[in-house]
């Protein structure tokens, strides 16, 4: 087990012990932009902490000049593959036969004036491809804004020797014409015949591959290098490790495993240690992270002994959040009631199978200022938490075969066929277990599944019964809730409403109703004073003044999906909308739903970071709320030291977290991305729905005998049963509680 949890309070770290760890920008923010380019340096000297260092991964051409690309192969980094594919060869480079395109065949004027830079990761975006040329070392200056380090790394020192070019005099050159303050390099020998030769104020870092790979210059692997930190030592002051050799993995559950000594080790012998793999979007997640790259730095510096010396990352922006704006967060304290609102998303469902305890646990654990319940309802009435009425979704349904005849197609519900909660009774349902569901599984991110089949599914009253045993609001989300009063006959409201009674909670200013159906949110609006959320669910419509005015009739709330208040297209966010406003201007507070930090959730202009996407929803949008898979991000957001101060101060620097304008990248780089067409559709907010009555029979949650599930629901009743009569009995009872809670 890890000696971490993910949902662990963030370390406090009141000071460094020490220098805060140095960022140094992997190429620039090679995260968004190619590697080693005019816009990757300028986005990361911009955006990053003062005293980043940026870096080239130098190569050498066959006339001796030097370039900044990542891997031997210019075909994986450059467009010469699809310009040049005649030019391709075969080169044997540290005893492995490689074809493709080398630096070494090529002349500089060729590479410089012939061929551009590409993204070399396939899961980030190619807008940029083709747009940058290849740079050279010395561009690194003027692409630093004068606030910048350099770090040259020599990745194959002994290819370029065999090939009859010198990196040793071509790195004394370079020191000549430019301030170099790192040269790595994996290669011992190499950095032997620097040690003498180049400035003190350069540092030599010895680049550490897997345990059992060989240095190719002493035939030594290694783990028997390091094992020998005082031999390091004496040709270089620092080690570049992969950051598993820190924190290492276990494989099998993806949870961190205990901490290495590497850094005390290393310390004691006066070689600092840097970290490399730290990227924003890696393929296989870290669940001690949460998805949250901030805690994957902040794992490196804890608040008490050794910490690591920098970082090399992808993604500088948010290294350099990381160091300035969360050493000591804490998890905001948030209030019903209070704005911004922290509002789960079926619990802190990014962690933990949603609409289970364990979820409401993390969610309150993480500072939400609401826990939700999405009812869906059973064959025989009862009102549950499950995050979709497709038990298919987040419980182990499918694997009880004798469930499976109930799959059946409600269009009402959704496109595809499912097994519903409205075709099983309380007593089946009570069987299964829930479930992770991973909503960008398609993408092959997979949440953690160590909680799978852990608990059951909750009846409401079982979430309000817990509910109101902590200090966080409440939020009641009825989903179809009109479709399941007039056509399934199911009695929704009359089910929220006994439910809420039986807890004790009918007048708690705590609780809010959020539904996507008008006719729900009137009923409630007759018959009590919760507050009330209108819930737009089409991310393709139109919304004018009148449609906020028809909202505001039936709401003061109002959430809207992400996709309808920040657009995107291809990606990249396009300019701001004005729908946030629009609702503003007539008092209407706005949420907005659901946010994830899956990095391929996010538009690229957040750099793979779901703190750059919650800053600019509050800041930019000016949003009211999220609601979230990961309160836990949200609160620490709210907690951060640069949020406050927009500014936090870190060895005389000053640093806050960086603005993302909605549209900026695209315009300002000139993409060729058109925003999406507008929506022709208004939104409706009635939608032709009749008024509801509210009736007697709300259900027991105690059923009687198990009813025979149907696979499809029954048909619609008639308009006339369904006018509008409020039984006095049950009305009479909701308000004989709010009187005895009132004064009591």
């Amino acid at each position: 087990m890890p000696e971490r949890r993910w949902d662990d309070p963030f370390i406090a770290v009141d000071e460094f012990i020490g220098s805060p760890p140095l960022i140094i920008a992997h190429g620039g923010a090679s995260g968004l932009f190619p590697d080693q380019t005019a816009g990757a340096y300028i986005y990361a000297a911009s955006t990053s902490l003062q005293n980043t260092a940026l870096s080239c991964d130098v190569q050498l051409t066959k006339d001796g000049y030097g370039i900044c690309r990542t891997g031997i192969n210019l075909g994986d980094s450059t467009t010469i593959n699809a310009t040049y594919p005649q030019l391709a060869t075969e080169l044997i480079v540290n005893g492995e036969l490689i074809q493709g395109f080398f630096s070494v065949n090529l002349t500089a004027s060729f590479v410089l004036n012939n061929i551009s830079a590409v993204q070399s990761n396939a899961a980030r975006t190619i807008a940029f491809d083709g747009m940058f040329p290849v740079t050279q070392p010395t561009d690194m200056i003027k692409f630093s804004l004068n606030t910048s380090l350099f770090w040259i790394n020599v990745e194959y020192p002994s290819f370029f020797y065999q090939h009859g070019l010198n990196m040793t005099s071509y790195i004394h050159e370079l020191i000549s014409n430019m301030p170099i303050d790192f040269v790595s390099s994996p290669e011992v020998g190499f950095l032997k015949t620097l040690k003498s030769s180049v400035p003190k104020t350069t540092n030599l870092v010895l680049k550490v591959g897997e345990t059992d790979k060989v240095d190719p210059s002493t035939n030594i692997t290694y783990g028997s290098l390091l094992s020998n930190l005082s031999d390091i030592a004496t040709y270089a002051s620092g080690i570049l490790v992969h950051k598993e050799y820190i924190w290492p993995v276990d494989n099998a559950t993806l949870y961190l495993e205990a901490e290495s000594t590497i850094i005390r080790e290393a310390h004691k012998v006066q070689l600092a240690v840097y970290g490399y793999g730290f990227v924003n979007d890696p393929m296989i997640p870290i669940y001690n992270y949460s998805f949250d790259p901030i805690r994957e730095y902040l794992q490196f510096v804890p608040a008490s002994g050794s910490h690591i010396d920098g970082f090399l990352s992808d993604f500088p922006t948010t290294a350099s959040e990381a160091i300035a704006c969360f050493r000591g967060a804490t998890p905001a304290v948030r209030l019903a009631g209070t704005k911004p609102f922290i509002i789960s998303h079926n619990g802190d469902s990014g962690n933990y199978p949603g609409c289970t305890k364990l979820a409401y646990d993390g969610a309150v654990r993480g500072g939400a200022s609401y826990i939700d319940c999405p009812v869906q309802m059973t064959s025989d009435g009862i009102a549950i938490c499950r995050e979709s009425p497709d038990l298919l979704i987040g419980t182990d349904v499918s694997t009880h075969s004798d469930f499976l005849k109930r799959l059946s197609l409600i269009r009402q519900f959704q496109a595809e066929k499912g097994i519903f909660s409205i075709n099983m009774t309380w007593a089946e349902i009570q069987t299964l277990k829930a479930t992770m569901f991973s909503p960008e599984e398609d993408f092959n991110v997979i949440r953690n599944p160590a909680y799978n089949n852990q608990e059951g599914v909750l009846q409401l009253t079982d979430f309000l019964n817990y509910a109101k045993n902590t200090s966080v609001g409440i939020l009641i989300d009825i989903q179809n809730g009109y479709f399941l009063e007039t056509e399934v006959d199911k009695n929704v409201v009359g089910a929220v409403l006994a439910s809420l009674n039986a807890s004790g909670l009918a007048s708690s200013d705590r609780v809010m109703i959020q539904s996507e159906d008008s006719a729900i949110l009137s009923l409630f609006r007759q018959v009590t004073n919760y507050t009330l959320i209108y819930r737009v669910v089409d991310t393709d419509v139109l919304v004018t003044k009148t449609e906020v005015s028809d909202v505001k009739a039936l709401a003061n709330f109002v959430t809207l999906p992400r996709a309808l208040v920040q657009v995107a297209s291809n990606g990249f966010l396009v300019n701001k909308t004005d729908i946030v406003d629009l609702f503003h201007a007539q008092n209407v507070s706005v949420f907005v739903s659901f946010l994830r930090n899956e990095f391929v959730a996010l538009p690229y202009d957040y750099d793979s970071d779901p703190t750059l996407e919650l800053d600019t929803l509050l800041k930019v949008y000016n949003v009211d709320g999220v609601i979230t898979d990961f309160p836990a991000t949200a609160s620490y957001y709210l907690s951060n030291t640069c949020s406050n101060m927009k500014t936090q101060a870190i060895g005389g620097q000053q640093y806050g977290i960086q603005t993302v304008v909605p549209g900026a990248l695209v315009t300002q780089l000139a993409l060729n991305i058109q925003p999406p067409p507008p929506s022709q559709a208004r939104l409706n907010v009635s939608n032709g729905e009749r008024n509801l009555s509210l009736t007697l029979n709300a259900p027991s949650t105690s059923p009687g005998p198990n009813t025979a599930p149907t696979a499809s629901p029954p048909s619609p009743q008639s308009e006339a049963s369904r006018s509008l009569k409020l039984n006095i009995t049950l009305i009479s009872i909701i308000i004989a509680s709010i009187i005895f809670h009132h004064f009591k």
